[in-house]
């Protein structure tokens, strides 16, 4: 008696390699994430800049060529807001990276291989909660009674509690903060994940010290991940405008408010016109960011 192995078995008509041929049903499975972008990013993206230039009308906009909404953003107030959210998203960057970079350096060198994804997880668990609700449950936490105030005057280093935690500048760059560093941490370890141990092994036998080591070795190894960390960190922080919202106080506004507003004021090009702006400042970050590092890197490994 023959026995027929599922090898054996599953002949040349088999389901599965009819899905995997060439020219079989299954192929076009590879298409749909490709289509999928397609449809509801790329050309929602492109309707953008198109309609960024329509004409008002009281309710909506209508086909023509205006550059006015760009006007009424460029030669407002607006753009102080918007200068104002990109200073703010450079800090978080700076805050975020000085925080998250190091702890995926820890994560990578220092955990041994099985718990170090276990380690990375525990990052993302946070983005499981509402976005609303982390940001908002920072305000018993920054208030002027809040927990930090509380801590920092029981233990003495404070006699009156602190303003500037809650309802300012300050604030919105501790929500950033809060909401983005996972990235960070994550962007980083991928980028550490590819670094081979031996490169660490020859900076110790040569004898370069901690901050030679991670300065001219590993930042500059971990460049790719550094990179799309702060690119997303810092067009998200442009655009998220709850954290204006619920811990900036009156008044807080950036790049996102200013197209929420533009929308309840029924001025659908300028919402337009203040998105373009931003999509075409992300592109320009990611070209150079290609140009400089190859994002790409941060998935290969060094060889």
């Amino acid at each position: 008696m023959t026995v027929v192995t599922p090898r054996e078995g599953a002949g040349d008509g088999s389901l599965w390699q009819r899905l995997v041929a060439d020219d079989g049903p299954g192929r076009l499975l590879f298409y749909l994430p490709a289509v999928f972008m397609t449809v509801f990013f790329l050309v929602p993206l492109a309707l953008t800049l198109v309609w960024s230039v329509f004409e008002r009308t009281m309710f909506w906009m209508e086909p023509g060529f205006t550059l006015a909404a760009y006007g009424d953003f460029f030669l407002s107030g607006r753009l102080d807001s918007f200068l104002n959210s990109v200073q703010s998203g450079l800090v978080t960057v700076l805050v975020a990276f000085a925080l998250g970079f190091p702890i995926a350096v820890f994560v990578r060198r220092s955990l041994p291989v099985a718990a170090q994804h276990k380690a990375v997880l525990l990052f993302i668990l946070p983005f499981m909660i509402s976005e609303v609700i982390r940001l908002f449950s920072l305000r018993p936490v920054l208030g002027r009674n809040g927990i930090v105030n509380d801590a920092l005057i029981g233990i003495g280093l404070i006699d009156l509690p602190l303003d500037w935690l809650l309802f300012t500048p300050a604030a919105v760059v501790i929500g950033e903060v809060m909401s983005f560093l996972p990235f960070m941490v994550f962007c980083g370890f991928l980028a550490m994940e590819g670094v081979p141990d031996y490169v660490f092994e020859l900076c110790s036998d040569l004898g370069s010290g901690v901050v030679r080591t991670f300065v001219r070795v590993i930042v500059p190894l971990a460049a790719p991940g550094i990179f799309a960390a702060t690119v997303f960190i810092f067009v998200n922080s442009l655009g998220l405008f709850l954290v204006p919202d619920l811990l900036g106080g009156p008044g807080a506004a950036n790049a996102g408010t200013l197209v929420v507003n533009a929308i309840a004021a029924l001025d659908f090009p300028l919402a337009m016109a203040i998105a373009a702006v931003m999509v075409a400042l992300m592109v320009g970050l990611l070209l150079i960011g290609h140009r400089l590092f190859d994002i790409t890197k941060i998935l290969q490994p060094y060889r």
